[in-house]
């Protein structure tokens, strides 16, 4: 059997989108987030677990600048919103929105805040 130029191109494309996209469900949502106060140069790393519910935060040197809470708990609270909450899920400590964890993807922005600092930041998913 012998596959046209044109049919193995097809081919072809279909399955690099298909590797794309299963390297890209790794199950976890991964996020920048920037100070809105463009003064601040410091990042924050935010990564949502989806089996789990959960979520980790990481800043570049181990500092934390926006959160105490080095993780816990995500709640979807309404279409579109998150609320982190600590490992017991008894404080609120940041939301994130607009976003829709099980279906986010690279490329999409929106906005979070720090309830511990008070920073109010926007967010980019990597």
């Amino acid at each position: 059997m012998s596959l046209s130029r044109r049919a193995l191109f097809g081919l072809i494309a279909v399955s690099l989108a298909m590797l794309t996209a299963f390297a890209e469900n790794t199950g976890t949502v991964s996020i920048v987030g920037k100070n809105v106060d463009t003064t601040d140069p410091h990042t924050v790393g935010i990564t949502l677990s989806l089996a789990t519910k959960t979520w980790t935060e990481s800043e570049p040197g181990n500092r934390h600048h926006y959160f105490n809470t080095g993780g816990g708990v995500y709640i979807e609270v309404a279409p579109n919103l998150v609320i982190l909450r600590d490992q017991d899920n008894k404080t609120r400590v940041g939301q994130l929105n607009p976003i829709e964890p099980d279906t986010a993807k690279r490329g999409d922005t929106g906005s979070g805040k720090s309830d511990e600092s008070g920073i109010a930041f926007t967010w980019e998913v990597k």
